[in-house]
């Protein structure tokens, strides 16, 4: 992970993972609980999507990607494309690739 020099080169990285659909009907912990895999994206809907967005402010954001992270966790990467949501749990070891990258401090 360390082999790469951008930002914009790791993410692309990042969003070539198995992709879990989102089932029909999901309540919330079933959400919370599949969007928590780390290494795996999960499709997700537009209000998931902004409920992250909008309950705590991004630990980074630049466009339809942001990360989300509560405290001193492993950021959860957000992103739109077209007209589709998706998730993903990053490692620590991730999540220390992406703030040296994005140029921020680690979540503490």
């Amino acid at each position: 992970m360390s082999a790469f020099a951008t930002l914009g080169a790791f993410v692309a990285q990042l969003q070539r993972a198995e992709v879990v659909p989102r089932p029909d009907g999901e309540e919330w912990a079933a959400m919370i609980a599949r969007i928590s895999v780390a290494g795996k994206i999960a499709v997700i809907d537009e209000e998931i999507y902004w409920y992250f967005l909008e309950v705590l402010p991004p630990k980074y954001a630049n466009g339809p990607l942001f990360a989300f992270a509560e405290g001193a966790e492993p950021f959860k990467l957000f992103w739109k494309k077209g007209l589709r949501y998706f998730v993903r749990s990053l490692t620590w070891d991730e999540t220390t690739v992406f703030c040296r990258l994005a140029d921020i401090s680690l979540p503490c």
